[in-house]
């Protein structure tokens, strides 16, 4: 795709690199489908949606690892277009063998190099969006730049964290036995009661009636 634009040790992991090849592929099918509709006149099978959707995907994955620069991104379009240009054409190929024959329609769509109209739609499809993807490209590991920095800035004080937490429950589950241990002593004894004082008088029953 051209050269970096990021350094080495900046890569995408497994689930960023399919997801930047499957939006690429998404995006370049659907331009390159609908700038050779508009060339050719002619509409495309669905079948070579998905095969153009699906080889772009599996070339553009070995290449989704790093940031790309615009004029490599734009290349890639371009190279993209080229090889959808040729399955779209047999496409419309195959297409055309299957139907009736149909006045005014023979041989279209059947040279697999582009003219000079569809080659300008497909260069400035490009162009467009290259500069579009770039700027997408750029605020993508922008955010990737900084996750990995807040979450390097907030590893040290959560591990920490984390630490001291771990450090205490010995301490905590001995002060919670001891206060088990002290309602438990406080239950068998009922100290738990409301105390009396040492002179006080208990009386229990009637009072007796006084003697005459």
């Amino acid at each position: 795709m051209g050269p970096d634009t990021a350094s080495d040790r900046e890569r995408a992991d497994g689930g960023m690199r399919l997801l930047r090849s499957a939006a690429f592929a998404g995006v370049c099918t659907a331009v390159s489908a609908s700038a050779h509709a508009a060339a050719s006149g002619t509409g495309l099978p669905w079948w070579t949606l998905a095969a153009g959707w699906a080889g772009t995907l599996c070339l553009a994955a070995p290449l989704a690892g790093r940031e790309r620069s615009r004029p490599a991104i734009i290349a890639m379009l371009l190279c993209g277009q080229m090889v959808l240009h040729a399955v779209f054409c047999a496409g419309q190929q195959r297409a055309m063998r299957d139907a009736p024959a149909m006045p005014g329609h023979h041989g279209a769509g059947v040279e697999l190099m582009p003219g000079p109209d569809m080659f300008a739609l497909h260069l400035a499809a490009a162009f467009l969006l290259g500069w579009v993807l770039h700027r997408g490209e750029r605020a993508a590991w922008r955010m990737v730049r900084l996750s990995r920095r807040t979450a390097g800035a907030l590893a040290g004080p959560l591990a920490a964290l984390l630490t001291a937490l771990f450090a205490r429950l010995p301490l905590l589950r001995l002060l919670d036995a001891r206060v088990m241990a002290r309602r438990r002593t406080e239950d068998e004894t009922g100290r738990g009661e409301t105390p009396l004082l040492d002179h006080a008088v208990v009386r229990r029953g009637p009072p007796v009636p006084a003697m005459a």
